[in-house]
């Protein structure tokens, strides 16, 4: 799908929820023939694998530990940004030391970037409350692709004036804004954006003398709304927490799978629910984050090679994202990650139905995957066009595993393609 976006005034026309969402349903797909058959390998006998073991070492070593781990770096975020907007508040240009300011501020820029590269581990495992009400929460802590520069700036005179628009009838809560102008995406681009105007096209009231202000007075603004951005993700993130660990929360709706009075039917409905998640791979990873800059799809500049629709222009994290992401899809087939206790996982699975060559042609594919993200030495932004081929292989690369993905790791595991990609031959 091809996504339109500008870095000055206009929030993306498509949905991020419409377009994550979607990973959560699914439409039939024909089981592989070898499903279920004796392997002549296994003496003839049929393959009895646990799925309910499965499904538990996945909840309980990979995904659970992965938003808990997020909810705490989230945490950590929100203290790195008002131990800096305290030193940005009591700055006074030209009189001050700059060291200070300047050292805190990059604490807080790391922290930002702890706290994505946690969160691009969740974003490849969206089930459950991620997904629920078209991805409303998800969007919440991210809204991407779905962003709005003048949103934001809007935002920020807006949490300044304690109200809308400078309209006393309308006070301002963040909770009430939209998932544009919250969330880490928002993060980052008040920490990271050094062009300290407005990205609105046409000012309004609240931003109508805001480019006339001492960037000093600007920073300050930037900063406290970044720390009521960073107090809201907190809130959302312990709200995934609750709606996933609590004790009628979907990691136990999964776990008892198959049981008298489960929402699923069977375990084999609960794993499948997993591996569409799994596919963020291939409609995000593959074709948005790497094959839109690449001009492989519509982009901001046609047909071309594009850096300004990388996913994280503002910190040039772009390529982190990506990293992250192929950590977690490498966790979830494992049920961990390589060199560690060996674990149920998909791997597991493939080896019982009598598939460890697709088993042995994935894991391959990961580890080449991973190996091509870290040849990229630039930002992905700045590699687009230095490092073009290395970019071309990385998507290579990581098409072969979305290939195996939505044929044979399937087929041989009688799982459903997600809707998103059904019909999808790229």
């Amino acid at each position: 799908m091809a996504i339109n976006k500008r870095l000055n005034t206009i929030c993306l026309a498509i949905s991020a929820s419409l377009i994550l969402s979607a990973c959560g349903e699914s439409t039939s797909s024909k089981s592989g023939p070898g499903f279920g058959a004796p392997d002549p390998g296994n003496g003839g006998t049929t393959p009895t694998f646990d799925e309910a073991k499965l499904i538990h070492n996945l909840v309980d070593q990979v995904i659970s530990p992965t938003f808990i781990a997020f909810s705490e770096q989230s945490k950590s975020q929100l203290t790195a940004i008002s131990d800096y907007c305290t030193l940005e508040e009591n700055f006074t240009p030209d009189l001050d030391d700059t060291a200070p300011v300047t050292a805190s501020l990059e604490v807080a820029k790391k922290s930002w970037q702890d706290t994505m590269s946690i969160w691009q581990q969740a974003e490849v495992m969206q089930m459950g409350p991620l997904i629920e009400n078209e991805s409303e929460l998800r969007n919440r802590i991210y809204s991407w692709p779905a962003i709005s520069y003048c949103g934001i700036d809007q935002d920020v005179a807006y949490f300044e004036d304690g109200v809308i628009n400078l309209d006393p009838n309308k006070p301002y809560d963040i909770k009430s804004r939209t998932s544009t102008r919250r969330g880490i995406f928002t993060v980052q681009r008040l920490l990271f954006n050094t062009d300290y105007n407005h990205a609105c096209s046409t000012a309004n009231d609240a931003l109508n003398d805001w480019n006339s202000r001492t960037i000093q007075e600007r920073k300050v603004a930037r900063c406290q709304f970044a720390k009521e951005v960073s107090k809201d993700l907190v809130d959302n993130s312990e709200e995934l927490l609750s709606k996933w660990n609590g004790a009628n929360g979907y990691a136990n709706k999964l776990k008892n799978a198959g049981q008298s009075g489960s929402s699923f039917e069977s375990t084999h409905e609960a794993v499948n629910l997993i591996t569409d998640a799994m596919f963020y791979t291939d409609s995000i990873v593959k074709d948005k984050k790497l094959g839109v800059p690449l001009g492989k799809f519509a982009n901001s500049c046609g047909f071309e090679v594009c850096a300004e629709d990388v996913e994280s222009f503002d910190s040039g994290f772009s390529l982190g994202n990506i990293k992250a992401n192929l950590v977690a899809f490498e966790k979830l087939f494992l049920g961990n990650l390589q060199g560690e206790e060996s674990q149920t996982g998909f791997d597991d699975f493939l080896v019982e139905e009598g598939a460890s060559d697709t088993k042995d042609i994935m894991i391959q594919g990961i580890n080449d995957a991973k190996n091509a993200a870290e040849q990229i030495e630039s930002e992905l932004k700045t590699a687009l066009i230095s490092e073009n081929e290395k970019v071309e292989h990385a998507h290579a690369k990581v098409k072969d595993i979305t290939d195996q993905l939505k044929n044979d790791f399937i087929n041989k595991l009688a799982l459903e393609l997600p809707k998103s990609s059904a019909g999808d031959n790229d």
